[in-house]
């Protein structure tokens, strides 16, 4: 009982903790090039996976998503930026990563989740473009 009332707690928090601070850091002129939905499957968790690829000026690619757990009716967010077919992300809030790769088409993503927090949750997500 004690650790579903801390998976409670945690997910909470971060979930209104996320809404504040979605889209902070975005440069100045960016454009969306990327929006994949897909899901994702954890040891703990699941749900579905939002993330936004943008092109930046100067050739960088940031990348904003987030995890929207539906068991416990919360979200994580995390940003960070593809490199190549490379995604590499921290989550905002929680201590974790988000990695994957863009296939060579374009039209999806996939890869895999760690949260070092507790529960400790890791998974793999899968996403396509929008």
């Amino acid at each position: 009982m004690k650790r579903i009332l801390v998976l409670v707690m945690v997910w909470g928090i971060a979930f209104i903790l996320c809404s504040c601070a979605a889209m902070s850091g975005l440069p100045q002129g960016s454009v969306l090039v990327g929006d994949y939905q897909g899901s994702f499957n954890g040891k703990f968790f699941w749900g579905t996976i939002e993330v936004q690829v943008y092109e930046a000026p100067g050739g960088a690619r940031p990348v904003f998503g987030r995890l929207n757990q539906e068991a416990e009716q919360g979200s994580i967010d995390f940003r960070g930026e593809v490199k190549g077919p490379r995604l590499e992300a921290q989550f905002t809030i929680a201590d974790g990563s988000v990695s994957g790769e863009l296939s060579a088409d374009g039209r999806s993503m996939s890869g895999t989740y760690k949260i070092a927090d507790p529960p400790f949750d890791h998974g793999t997500w899968s996403a396509q473009k929008r």
